[in-house]
C-alpha cells in the first residue's frame, strides 16, 4: 500500500518530493498533475507510511517496471494510448504492464445479473431482516453476544485491512468468475468480522455447484441463495483451478450463510452515505463496476474515468476515504494488477456500487437453526431442500462446526 503522492505531468519528475528512477517513471504513465500514485491503509483521513509499506512500495515500482522492459510492442502501444487519452481526461491515477493485461478483458471480467433476479428485490430485504431477527433469537440461547462493527460511518476514511477482516487477495486467473470472488471474498470478511476467525472458502466449490455461474459469467447474490441452505468448503478441500467442472460428491462444508440483502433494493448505485453505512452495518460488500481497457492497466492513484452504466465486473469494496473521494476495492486479479490487488476508484466513476449487496455469516458458536427454513419457505426465494433432524444444539470446537 503507498503512500499518496503528487505527480507531475508530462515528464514525472518527481513523486511527493522524491526524486524517482527512470525504471519507474518507465513503469508506469504519470496522466495528471496532482494525481495519487497509490493506496494506503487507514482509519483516519492520513495515516504514517511505515518501513514495510516502504519496501512493499519499492517492490511494487520494480515489479512493473520489470515487466515493462519485456513488454512487446503491442502492449507498449495500448499503454502510449492510454497515456495520450488520460492527458486529454484529467484522469488522476497510473497505468502500467499489469498482469491483468495478457490476458482479455472477457477473461477477466463475468458479471451477469440472472433474467428476473431484480424480481425478487422487493422481498429480499425483507426476508433478510426476518432471517437475522430469528438467528439472533437463537444466538441469544448460546449466550452469543451482539453483534458490533468496529466501524463509522461518519468517519473521514476508513479500511477493513486495518482490523484484520479481509483475507489475502485472489486470482481468479483465465476463469470469468469475478462473481464467485466477489461473494466469497465479502462472506470470508463477514466471518472474520462475526467470528475473529480468518477463513479460506473454495471458489472451486462455488463454482462447480452453487449454479449461480460458470467461467462464462455469473452473478454473486445466487451464491449466497445457495449458501442459505448449503455448506462452502475449504479451499484446501477442492483447489480453485479456474475451469468449470462437474459437481463432485460426498463434500461435507463448513461455511453458509444467514442472509444477505441490498444496500438499495433493486440493484441502484447507493449514494456515498448509503454504503458507508452498509459497510459499517455489515462488513465488506460485493458489487459490480464497469472494468475498462484503462481499469485493467490501473497501477495505483484515483481511478477516475467519470460516470458510466454499464457494467461487467464484479468486486468488493472494504473501505472508503473522503481525502481521496474515493473507494477502496478488492479485486481478484492477482497482486499482480493494482496496488497489489487492490484499487481506488473515484466516487460515482466507472459505476462503482451497482447492484451492491452484503452478505452475513453466522456465529461459530452454534448451528444455524432449523426454523430458518420456515422463513426461507415463506419468501419462497430458493428451492427448500428436504428437512433433517432440527440441529439447535451448542458446537464444542472447530472441527465440529457444520453450519
Amino acid at each position: 500500500m503507498r503512500r499518496s503522492t503528487k505527480v507531475i505531468a508530462p515528464a514525472c519528475a518527481a513523486l511527493s518530493g522524491r526524486a524517482v528512477s527512470t525504471v519507474f517513471i518507465a513503469s508506469v504513465f504519470c496522466l495528471v498533475a496532482g494525481g495519487q500514485a497509490g493506496a494506503q491503509d487507514v482509519t483516519q483521513p492520513t495515516t504514517m507510511v511505515t518501513p514495510v509499506q516502504v519496501q512493499a512500495n519499492a517492490q511494487q515500482e520494480a515489479f512493473y517496471a520489470n515487466r515493462l522492459k519485456m513488454a512487446s510492442p503491442q502492449i507498449k502501444a495500448r499503454l502510449d494510448a492510454l497515456q495520450t487519452e488520460g492527458k486529454q481526461r484529467g484522469w488522476t491515477f497510473t497505468v502500467g504492464y499489469t498482469t491483468a493485461m495478457d490476458r482479455s478483458l472477457a477473461q477477466l471480467t463475468g458479471a451477469r445479473e440472472p433474467a428476473g433476479f431484480a424480481e425478487k428485490a422487493p422481498q429480499q430485504n425483507a426476508f433478510a431482516a426476518e432471517a437475522i431477527k430469528v438467528y439472533d433469537a437463537e444466538a441469544m440461547k448460546y449466550r452469543v453476544g451482539p453483534f458490533v462493527l468496529a466501524c463509522r460511518a461518519a468517519a473521514a476514511a476508513f479500511d477493513w485491512r486495518t482490523l484484520g477482516k479481509v483475507t489475502p487477495v485472489k486470482d481468479q486467473d483465465g476463469c470469468g468468475s469475478c462473481w464467485d470472488f466477489a461473494a466469497i471474498a465479502a462472506y470470508e470478511s463477514a466471518y472474520a468480522i462475526r467470528n475473529n476467525v480468518m477463513i479460506n472458502a473454495s471458489e472451486q466449490h462455488v463454482l462447480n455447484c452453487a449454479g449461480a455461474g460458470t467461467c462464462g459469467g455469473g452473478w454473486y447474490m445466487p451464491v449466497w441463495d445457495w449458501m442459505l441452505t448449503h455448506k462452502v468448503v475449504t479451499e484446501a478441500t477442492l483447489p480453485y483451478t479456474a475451469h468449470d467442472a462437474a459437481c463432485p460428491a460426498g463434500l461435507a462444508g463448513l461455511y453458509s450463510d444467514v442472509a444477505w440483502g441490498w444496500v438499495v433494493p433493486g440493484g441502484a448505485v447507493p449514494t456515498v452515505d448509503q454504503m458507508k453505512a452498509a459497510l459499517c452495518a455489515h462488513g465488506p460488500l460485493a458489487v459490480a463496476v464497469m472494468a475498462t481497457p484503462a481499469f485493467q492497466a490501473y497501477t495505483g492513484g484515483v481511478l477516475n474515468q467519470g460516470p458510466m452504466t454499464a457494467y461487467n465486473h464484479a468486486v468488493t469494496i472494504v473501505g472508503w476515504d473522503d481525502a481521496k473521494h474515493a473507494w477502496l476495492v478488492k479485486n481478484s486479479w492477482g497482486t499482480g494488477w493494482g496496488l497489489n490487488g487492490y484499487i481506488w476508484i473515484a466516487y460515482g466513476s466507472n459505476n462503482i456500487g451497482y447492484h451492491a449487496a452484503w452478505v452475513q455469516a453466522p456465529s461459530n458458536k452454534f448451528i444455524i437453526p432449523h426454523r430458518l427454513i420456515d422463513v426461507i419457505a415463506k419468501y419462497k426465494l430458493i428451492p427448500i431442500p428436504t428437512p433433517g433432524p432440527d440441529p439447535m444444539k451448542p458446537m464444542q470446537n472447530m472441527q465440529q462446526i457444520q453450519h
